[in-house]
């Protein structure tokens, strides 16, 4: 009379046509930002520190370099 159904289809996890390496792009940008802005950190730093006679300005600018 009725015929069984057998549902075969994976019920697990699935990522849509996609797996988990989503690359660097994102990441990548957000790094070189990251990178550029402390450098604009370290030059300010060690501008105001030969301007002032501060160490303590240009050993901080050591530092983040």
């Amino acid at each position: 009379m009725g015929s069984a159904h057998h549902h075969t289809a994976s019920h697990g996890h699935h990522h849509g046509g996609h797996g988990h390496d989503h690359g660097a792009g994102g990441h990548g940008r957000a790094f070189a930002l990251a990178i550029a802005l402390n450098l604009g950190f370290v030059v300010a730093e060690v501008s105001a520190g030969l301007w002032s006679g501060s160490v303590a300005l240009l050993a901080d600018a050591g530092h983040n370099l």
